[in-house]
């Protein structure tokens, strides 16, 4: 299964929903072609709802922290919602859930911008 990102933007705060397996190859690169391409448009701003997401490889987190860092860097802010229970307990066993804003859903995330 492939990786589908839908995006939308309202009030400079920029909505990615993916579904799918976000893990090496195609899924990994458009996700992180998707990032580039809103931070070189001026977005600081961005949600990542991950509540269609079934699977994440370790490239899949490395383009999430990759996110991260560069949206970070441009002086932004970047959020993860709807983390799956085993999602969300890999990433605090792997102690990288503290590197990452989190909110429990995508309303939430935007009401913190």
């Amino acid at each position: 299964m492939s990786l589908e990102i839908t995006q939308r933007e309202e009030d400079g705060i920029y909505r990615l929903a993916l579904k799918g397996r976000l893990v090496l190859g195609d899924e990994n690169i458009g996700f992180r072609t998707t990032i580039e391409n809103l931070l070189a448009a001026g977005a600081t701003r961005i949600v990542v709802n991950l509540e269609h997401v079934n699977y994440v490889d370790s490239s899949g987190l490395g383009a999430l922290i990759d996110a991260h860092r560069k949206t970070k860097a441009k002086g932004g802010r970047l959020m993860l919602t709807n983390l799956r229970p085993n999602f969300k307990q890999a990433l605090e066993m792997a102690k990288l859930l503290t590197i990452f804003e989190t909110s429990p859903t995508e309303a939430t995330a935007v009401a913190g911008f």
